[in-house]
């Protein structure tokens, strides 16, 4: 995969630089477009434990930036943990999508692992998330697996 520079427009920070509410903002916002998680908020301290835990790696967590605003308008991040790195979210506000930034920020976290040694990237895409699963394919992503989802409904009594 080929790393793209970033437009004009937009620059590209580290999470461990940016301003974290600001980063739980964006965060918030993205998920809103990922299935089951509409709605969510993060309490501040849960989000800057989860965020900056022992699998958070500076060089694999990015976040997009609009130059001339300075809003946040987009991340990629990839956890370093015991095993295979895993991406965790990569995701653009709706206003910077289909731009190429998500593949720009994916060059640039593959890169580093790359030159560490990490052939493999392990990710887990919601099947009706058309957009992800798009992008993971067009970069050579192919399915390892699957669920099975079992929902038992509770027997109408009323008979």
């Amino acid at each position: 995969m080929q790393v793209v520079a970033e437009p004009d427009d937009v620059v590209v920070i580290s999470a461990a630089d940016a301003f974290e509410d600001d980063l739980r903002s964006l965060d918030e916002a993205l998920r809103q477009d990922v299935p089951g998680a509409a709605g969510w908020t993060w309490d501040p301290g849960d989000f800057h434990e989860e965020t900056f835990d022992s699998q958070f790696d500076p060089a694999t967590y990015l976040i997009a930036v609009d130059a001339a605003s300075g809003g946040y308008v987009g991340l990629a991040r990839v956890w370093i943990g015991p095993g295979i790195p895993r991406l965790g979210l990569i995701a653009m506000l709706a206003a910077y999508r289909r731009r190429g930034l998500a593949t720009m920020l994916l060059g640039r976290v593959f890169r580093v692992l790359h030159e560490r040694g990490s052939a493999q990237v392990t990710a887990e895409v919601d099947d009706t998330n058309v957009a992800s699963l798009s992008l993971l394919t067009r970069l050579g992503a192919r399915r390892a697996g699957g669920t099975v989802e079992l929902v038992k409904r509770a027997p109408d009594i009323a008979q």
